[in-house]
């Protein structure tokens, strides 16, 4: 049951998925009033969100910010979810939603302005594979923000005790980050790990 669970946060689906996905939403909800000033969007900008949910934040930039937004998430309970939310954006234009895993999604190099996710770190085997591929979609100068658990706060959680979640030490991941080729690495401590680097 609980290798379920912890797959229901990896991908919600079913009805299972949407007690989880609700829990979610009430969780991300701060590192998303967090992560999106950090952003420093610009009018005119194009912003990616890996793994968007629920698209809480994908709405909150869309009406606060005149700039252009794509998202990839791979759970079809969180991409009818979105649509339903963003229905407006998606109708302007101003909103792409795309389906499917961003690791094996081709996404035009140097095309976005600011790349940023909230705990999808975990469920990456090999982060390395994702820095790289986030870097090459990231313009120069570009910002890349993201949220993720303390490692030890992941541990004491039931449902992450298997191989579904990958916990990371902070500083692994900031050597990840520069091997990637990231730079003015910086990091603050909320109720997790706020990561802010350029590119």
């Amino acid at each position: 049951m609980l290798r379920q669970i912890g797959n229901q946060f990896r991908k919600p689906s079913g009805f299972l998925g949407k007690i989880i996905s609700f829990l979610m939403k009430k969780g991300n909800l701060h590192a998303y009033n967090k992560i999106i000033p950090l952003l420093n969007i610009q009018n005119g900008d194009h912003i990616l969100e890996i793994g968007y949910g629920h698209g809480v934040g994908l709405d909150m930039i869309c009406t606060n910010y005149n700039c252009k937004v794509t998202g990839v998430d791979f759970s079809e309970l969180m991409q009818q979810e979105s649509q339903n939310r963003n229905k407006k954006h998606i109708q302007e234009h101003q909103l792409d939603l795309k389906f499917g895993d961003y690791l094996k999604m081709p996404l035009p190099q140097e095309s976005f302005d600011q790349i940023f996710f909230i705990n999808v770190i975990y469920f990456w085997e090999d982060i390395q594979v994702a820095f790289k591929k986030i870097n090459e979609e990231l313009k120069t100068n570009g910002t890349f923000v993201f949220y993720m658990v303390h490692q030890e706060d992941l541990k004491k959680m039931k449902f992450t005790l298997d191989d579904i979640f990958h916990k990371y030490e902070i500083d692994y991941v900031i050597q990840e980050l520069e091997l990637a080729g990231f730079k003015n690495i910086d990091f603050q401590f909320d109720t997790g790990y706020i990561i802010k680097c350029t590119k």
